[in-house]
């Protein structure tokens, strides 16, 4: 499915920014699924022998068309460490992502679809590109690694079909790289959070089973901390409440008594933000997102 997107940010001085070189790199992506884009996800890998602390590295998305050439979006690392031969994945808040280290806000439609794009690694310390990914085409230097993924191993090529709905790009084996994305990038069955295949067949593992959704109001939003959930649509099952900010750090976990339709829960001890509420029921779950405004 292709996506446009309101362009974020204007390109500073892109022509003097050159790639460094480095061990974190970016591993595995994928940026396209039949009907709605809910399972898209960034997979980083530390190629190192030593941890890397992730808070000083940013993730860039830049938006390749001749005509835009821009930054479109950016995601600050949590300040963590990445142990050596680690994998940090990187998805939108549907919940759709097996092992998932880092929720977005942003539900759907969070990777643009080319052609060409690009995914990038920016050191905050020194402004430099650390790593770089062009797929479906070659993006302008330096957003660009080599020769960019051509289309033909990319991740739209076959997306649309429900055969290859678990299909991504990915390098073979982790980490490698020989500073040409056409060679170190091609499509291959998904595994965030574990290791990289070169098969593009009976690709089944990597995407957890979406779950049924439930019919739950959360309300106010924003809100000032007191937030009330209706969850009559449970019908007197067991409910579970977690929340989460927008890394994934699990904060807190919260049953809802099951004999009634409504309840609350505080969220005035966290700090001003956005958070997200899973609520979830047997089998069936749904996720909201609520602006915390003291």
């Amino acid at each position: 499915m292709k996506k446009i997107f309101t362009l974020l940010f204007i390109i500073a001085a892109a022509a003097s920014t050159t790639i460094a070189q480095s061990t974190l790199v970016i591993n595995e992506v994928d940026y396209d699924q039949p009907s709605l884009d809910s399972a898209e996800f960034i997979e980083l890998y530390n190629a190192s022998p030593n941890g890397i602390n992730l808070g000083d590295y940013t993730v860039l998305l830049f938006n390749g068309n001749a005509t835009s050439n821009v930054i479109y979006d950016s995601f600050p690392l949590p300040s963590q460490v990445l142990n050596a031969g680690d994998y940090f994945v990187i998805c939108g808040g549907a919940g759709y992502v097996a092992n998932c280290d880092m929720v977005l806000p942003k539900f759907v439609n969070i990777i643009q679809n080319g052609s060409p794009d690009a995914i990038i690694i920016r050191d905050n310390n020194t402004s430099n590109l650390i790593d770089v990914v062009s797929y479906e085409g070659s993006c302008i230097a330096p957003y660009v690694s080599g020769n960019g993924c051509p289309l033909a191993q990319s991740d739209t090529a076959q997306a649309d079909s429900i055969a290859n709905k678990y299909v991504g790009i990915s390098r073979f084996p982790d980490g490698a790289d020989t500073n040409d994305d056409s060679t170190d990038w091609n499509r291959a069955c998904i595994t965030p959070g574990a290791a990289n295949t070169n098969t593009t067949t009976n690709c089944v593992t990597g995407l957890s089973t979406p779950k049924s959704t439930l019919a739950i109001e959360v309300y106010p939003n924003p809100s000032r901390g007191i937030v009330t959930i209706n969850y009559k649509a449970t019908q007197g099952k067991a409910v579970n409440v977690r929340v989460s900010d927008i890394l994934g750090n699990e904060l807190k976990v919260v049953t809802l008594k099951p004999n009634a339709s409504v309840g609350q829960i505080d969220l005035s001890e966290y700090h001003n933000g956005i958070y997200l509420i899973k609520v979830q029921s047997g089998a069936s779950q749904t996720v909201k997102r609520i602006i915390l405004n003291k």
